[in-house]
C-alpha cells in the first residue's frame, strides 16, 4: 500500500535552519585585534653618525744628524721621556771646531790690515794729491775697501762655522718620548740621517675620513664621542677639510679630545659618533612601528577603530626612533608598535596598555 506525505507537513529529510547561523554569503566579523600603540611626531631627529678614526700624536719626529761625523754618545734610550731643549745625542765635531777656530784668526788678521788701510787712507787723503800721487792714494781707497768686503766674508764664514758646529748636537725640539734608536756609539752618520724617533704620546689627535655627507653637515666646534671598546670620551671637532681625496672620495677631520685620557695612543682605531641633525619632512616613530614586507615598509596607523596600513619611506634610523613619510601619515597620528605584523586592513583593533 502506497504511503503519502501529510498534506503541509515538511519532508522528513529536511532539516530547519537555526536563526543564529549567518546568513549565505557572509562570514563572521574578526575579532578586534589587541595591539599597544604610539603616537607619530613631527621636529626632525636627532642621529648619530659612526666612522672610524684614527690616533695620531700632535708632535711626532724623525730626528736627524745635522753634520757627518762619528757619534760620540747617545744620552738616551728607548722610552726615556725627555724635554724640550734636552741633549740626546752628541757627534765628534773637532773638524767644525778647527774650521771656526781657522775663521776667527782669519778675521782677526784681516782687521789689523784694514785698521792699517784706513789709517794710509786717511793719512793720503790729508795730505792730497799736490804731495802725494793721486795714483797711491787710489791704491790706499782701494785696498781699504776690499778689506772690508774681506772683513765681512769672513765674518759670515764664522757665522757658518758656528752653525756647523752647533748641528753636532741633537736636542729634544718637543716633550715626549724616545720611540726608537738608531744608532750608537762609534757609528758614523752623514746630515740627513735619522738618528731617533720622538714622539709627543699625551698630546694627540684624531683624524677621520668622512663621507661628503657628513662633511656638509659639521662645522668646527661641533662636539663628537670617540669610543675604543667600552672606554668613550667627548672630543671637539677642529678642522675640515671641504675637498674631498680623488680616490677614496672621502674628506679629512680632525677632532682633539677634551681631556688627555691614557687609551687614547697613537695609532690605535677608534669609533667617532657624530651628532647629525635630520631635518627632513616626515614624522618620528618608533622603529618598532616598522613592518617590513617582500615590497616595502609599512606603518599601520589606527583610524576609526580599525587598522589602516600606509607604505612608508624610511629617511633615517636612530635609537629606537626612526623618521618616516608616507602619504597622509601626519604628527599626532596613532600608530601600532606591538600586534601589527598580521594585521589586515580595516581590522578591528582594541587598545591595550604595555
Amino acid at each position: 500500500m502506497l504511503l503519502l506525505p501529510l498534506l503541509g507537513g515538511a519532508p522528513s529529510c529536511m532539516v530547519a535552519e537555526s536563526k543564529d547561523a549567518p546568513a549565505a554569503g557572509q562570514s563572521e566579523a574578526p575579532p578586534p585585534a589587541r595591539v599597544q600603540v604610539a603616537s607619530a611626531r613631527g621636529g626632525g631627529l636627532d642621529d648619530r653618525w659612526v666612522f672610524l678614526g684614527e690616533v695620531q700624536a700632535l708632535h711626532r719626529a724623525e730626528l736627524a744628524a745635522g753634520a757627518d761625523g762619528e757619534v760620540l754618545e747617545v744620552a738616551v734610550r728607548v722610552g726615556d721621556r725627555v724635554e724640550p731643549g734636552e741633549p740626546l745625542l752628541r757627534i765628534d765635531g773637532s773638524l767644525a771646531r778647527a774650521r771656526l777656530q781657522a775663521a776667527r784668526a782669519s778675521r782677526t788678521e784681516t782687521t789689523q790690515e784694514l785698521e792699517q788701510a784706513r789709517r794710509d787712507r786717511q793719512r793720503a787723503e790729508s795730505l792730497g794729491a799736490a804731495i802725494i800721487p793721486e795714483a797711491e792714494i787710489e791704491r790706499d781707497v782701494t785696498r781699504a775697501t776690499t778689506l772690508e768686503t774681506r772683513k765681512a766674508q769672513l765674518r759670515a764664514s764664522e757665522r757658518e762655522a758656528k752653525v756647523q758646529l752647533g748641528r753636532h748636537h741633537v736636542e729634544a725640539p718637543f716633550a715626549g718620548v724616545i720611540a726608537s734608536r738608531r744608532v750608537d756609539p762609534g757609528d758614523w752618520v752623514r746630515p740627513g740621517d735619522v738618528v731617533l724617533d720622538l714622539v709627543d704620546d699625551e698630546s694627540v689627535e684624531i683624524i677621520v675620513e668622512g663621507s661628503a655627507e657628513l662633511v656638509e653637515r659639521l662645522s668646527p666646534g661641533t662636539e663628537a664621542v670617540v669610543r675604543r671598546g667600552e672606554r668613550e670620551t667627548a672630543a671637539e671637532i677642529r678642522g675640515l677639510v671641504r675637498a674631498l681625496d680623488p680616490i677614496t672620495r672621502t674628506a679629512k677631520i680632525r677632532l682633539v679630545p677634551r681631556e688627555t685620557t691614557p687609551w687614547l695612543m697613537p695609532g690605535a682605531s677608534v669609533d667617532v659618533s657624530f651628532p647629525i641633525r635630520r631635518d627632513e619632512e616626515g614624522v618620528v616613530v618608533p622603529r618598532d612601528a616598522l613592518v617590513y614586507g617582500a615590497v616595502g615598509v609599512r606603518v599601520v596607523a589606527v583610524r576609526d577603530g580599525a587598522a589602516a596600513p600606509v607604505p612608508v619611506e624610511v629617511i633615517a634610523t636612530a635609537d629606537d626612533q626612526a623618521l618616516v613619510r608616507g602619504e597622509g601619515l601626519a604628527a599626532g597620528d596613532t600608530v601600532v608598535v606591538k600586534g601589527n605584523e598580521r594585521l589586515r586592513p580595516g581590522q578591528p583593533v582594541a587598545v591595550v596598555e604595555p
